[in-house]
């Protein structure tokens, strides 16, 4: 997802990457404004239904991808990733919270203050500050948390993929998978058609080491994607976990016991397996050529990381200034979509004219 991260191998950036950051992007910005339009007003279950289905097939997988396409890039045997380079991955995710992870989290925090009528005060900074240092800032910051915990293990997971070789690797990766994905989710999931409570995954700091463990897990799936094929056996798992996905959230929302989350959010196995499947379809659709004569993909996904750091500004402004309601269904859904991608676009292209603060999108 990362602009320097896009290049494989020969001097082109690959078509199947670049187009799964445009569309991840896409899909993310899409789901967000699901996600925020449904918590600005009370909808009746079919709306709720439908939002589900949508975010699920076409944004629960971007997150996963992202982290799969970066373990891709950078677990490459044939790529020289020295300490040098992933100190400055891990020093540009830091200075991202420390910039932009700070001004959402003060934004936040003055925004509380207005509106309990305390005003504003020096404290609301402080409290900003204490909410990034703490992972309490903006909930899609989590992806930023995460990957830098990723890059700091970065030379550790390439000498462990020297020492087992890749074979072996992938096999660890397996194990990985099931244990960090696979059981805990089948478990929830087990446990919610047992008796009827449906889990819900921590939030805020005490989330961060999971979602670590988490990208860690992603990471290294797509540290394995070379030796991925489009197989039957691999749409089936896909498309299974497509279904349980939704099967799943469809009928917890008309049971009355909400979206059963933790089937898809990053936590779940099977949002991961509809990534790797996915990422298999546009390998299998685009090869590994370099992608020509495409500049809308190629320039959305130059901008997909600040797009993905800057979207919800646009997506809660709107929300805070008029009501789901100004327009039907699915007009204001896609009036959303397209003011909150277009502007996140135009800021981050902006942002990058700034000294210093360009450098991080």
């Amino acid at each position: 997802m990362d602009k320097d991260k896009g290049k494989g191998k020969g001097r082109g950036r690959v078509a199947w990457i670049e187009w799964a950051r445009a569309l991840g992007a896409c899909g993310v910005v899409l789901l967000h404004v699901f996600v925020s339009t449904s918590l600005a007003t009370e909808f009746l279950p079919m709306r709720a239904a439908v939002y589900s289905a949508l975010g699920i097939v076409l944004g629960r997988w971007a997150v996963p991808a992202f982290f799969m396409i970066t373990g891709y890039l950078l677990m490459n045997p044939a790529r020289e990733v020295g300490w040098c380079q992933v100190k400055r991955y891990v020093l540009r995710m830091v200075a991202v919270l420390a910039t932009y992870g700070l001004a959402f989290a003060l934004m936040e925090e003055v925004w509380a203050s207005v509106r309990s009528g305390a005003g504003l005060s020096p404290m609301a900074l402080w409290r900003a500050v204490v909410d990034v240092i703490s992972a309490s800032t903006w909930d899609h910051l989590w992806y930023v948390y995460a990957l830098l915990g990723v890059y700091l293990l970065v030379p550790a997971l390439r000498l462990l993929q020297a020492r087992l070789g890749r074979t072996g690797f992938c096999v660890a990766t397996v194990a990985l998978f099931a244990a960090v994905l696979a059981i805990p989710t089948c478990l929830h999931l087990f446990s919610l058609f047992a008796t009827g409570e449906v889990f819900v995954p921590v939030q805020g700091a005490a989330a961060l080491p999971v979602n670590v463990v988490v990208g860690i897990t992603c990471f290294c799936v797509g540290a394995c994607l070379e030796r991925v094929r489009l197989t039957w056996p691999l749409v089936v798992c896909g498309v299974v976990s497509l279904v349980v996905m939704l099967g799943t959230s469809l009928w917890g929302i008309f049971a009355g016991l909400g979206d059963c989350g933790f089937v898809f959010l990053q936590g779940s196995c099977f949002a991961c397996a509809h990534a790797v499947l996915v990422l298999a379809l546009l390998r299998r659709w685009l090869g590994n050529k370099p992608i020509e004569n495409n500049p809308l993909v190629e320039s959305l996904a130059r901008d997909s990381f600040g797009v993905y750091v800057l979207h919800p500004l646009f997506v809660h402004v709107v929300l805070l200034g008029v009501g789901p309601t100004v327009l039907p269904s699915p007009l204001f859904e896609v009036v959303l979509f397209a003011v909150a991608l277009g502007g996140s676009i135009v800021l981050t292209r902006v942002m990058r004219r700034v000294p210093y603060l360009g450098t991080l999108l």
